[in-house]
């Protein structure tokens, strides 16, 4: 019986990381979309808001993922 469960453990378990993992490419693509569509929009020569937002998305993807590893079940 112990055997039948382990299987499923561990596909939901890559299923769960797996999820996360593109949610938090999301977080990060959107982040730096919105910043290159605010440097175009501005006209800047400084892609300032792109990398800025790059920044702050890829932190927030951070603190999303790690927030979501140390969830219960």
């Amino acid at each position: 019986m112990n055997q039948k469960r382990k299987p499923q453990r561990k596909f939901n378990n890559f299923i769960r990381y797996s999820g996360l993992g593109f949610e938090m490419m999301a977080i990060i693509a959107f982040g730096t979309f919105g910043g290159y569509k605010l440097d175009q929009w501005m006209n800047n020569d400084f892609k300032g808001f792109t990398f800025g937002f790059m920044t702050l998305s890829v932190v927030l993807a951070i603190i999303y993922g790690t927030k979501n590893l140390l969830k219960k079940k």
